[in-house]
C-alpha cells in the first residue's frame, strides 16, 4: 500500500481530522512528512479544512476555499443571512478562525449586504 492508502486507513481508524504532520507521525518514523502532504492534497478521499488539517470527503466535508463555502451555503439557504449564521455554518466544514470567514465576507465583489447588516450574493455570483 502507497502513503494515501495509509493514510486513508489511519483517517478511518482515528474518526477525527488530523493535521498532515500527524498523520506522518502515525503512519511511521521513516515517514517523510512533505510525502504525505503532497499525497492528500492530490487525493479526493481528504479535504483541507485548516491549516494543514485534512479530513475526508466522505465525512461530508465539501472542497474548495471558505469564500467557496460561503457562497454554497448563501445559495441553499437563499436569503441573506447574518454574520453568526454564517460563521456557524462555515465552521462546521472548515477548521478557521472567525476571522478568516469574516475577511471573505469583506470581499464586495461577492458579497454584499442588506440594510440590517445581513449578507447576500452579489449579483447571483457563482462558484467560478
Amino acid at each position: 500500500r502507497g502513503i494515501k492508502d495509509k493514510a486513508y486507513l489511519l483517517f478511518k481508524k482515528e474518526q477525527k481530522p488530523l493535521h498532515f504532520t500527524q498523520v506522518a507521525q502515525l503512519i511511521g518514523p521513516q515517514t517523510l512528512v512533505q510525502t504525505v502532504h503532497n499525497e492528500l492534497i492530490r487525493d479526493e478521499r481528504f479535504i483541507l479544512i485548516g491549516r494543514g488539517i485534512y479530513a475526508l470527503s466522505e465525512w461530508g466535508y465539501k472542497p474548495g476555499t471558505v469564500k467557496d463555502i460561503i457562497i454554497e451555503i448563501l445559495k441553499q439557504e437563499k436569503r441573506p443571512l447574518s454574520k453568526e449564521e454564517i460563521i456557524n455554518e462555515v465552521l462546521k466544514q472548515r477548521l478557521v478562525k472567525k476571522n478568516t470567514i469574516l475577511l471573505n465576507l469583506g470581499d464586495k465583489e461577492y458579497f454584499s449586504q442588506t440594510e440590517d447588516g445581513k449578507y447576500f450574493l452579489r449579483n447571483g455570483r457563482s462558484i467560478a
